[in-house]
């Protein structure tokens, strides 16, 4: 699947497919963004932000950690989950923001309209259905 068509990712997509997209997007996110993309163990997933005093021209913006015990489409929704906090750290109203529950949210939503606007659609009822399930957890843990 090449950026520029439109599919709809999901949980009943090829694995093919899937691992084709979630290449691509890696790939995308690399080089836009200025990130490294890296898996870890487990099935959590997470972004880190490189200081800013370490920053340097050519220096990654970050990390994104993906968890390697997930299903295919879930790497790919924890991706542009992760990757909607590399964009909300760069937006200079609010990256700063200590709303816990404000920044989850806007990330989840940043990613998803990055993805989509290079192509890679994601079943809006298995992301909302994962999104939902880890701002619960978050709302259980303030």
């Amino acid at each position: 699947m090449k950026h520029s068509s439109v599919a709809i990712l999901s949980s009943k997509s090829s694995s093919t497919e899937l691992e084709q997209a979630f290449e691509e997007i890696v790939a995308m996110a690399e080089d836009e963004l200025w990130v490294s993309v890296e898996f870890i163990y487990g099935s959590n997933s997470f972004w880190g932000k490189t200081p800013d005093e370490e920053m340097s021209e050519d220096e990654i913006t970050g990390i994104i950690d993906i968890g390697d015990d997930q299903e295919t489409i879930y790497k790919i929704i924890s991706l542009a989950h992760e990757i909607g906090h590399a964009i909300h750290d760069r937006d200079k109203y609010f990256k700063n923001t200590k709303e816990t529950m404000f920044s989850e949210s806007i990330a989840w939503f940043l990613g998803y309209k990055w993805c989509a606007h290079r192509g890679f659609v994601i079943d809006m009822n298995e992301y909302k259905e994962m999104m939902s399930k880890c701002l619960s957890m978050y709302m259980e843990m303030e």
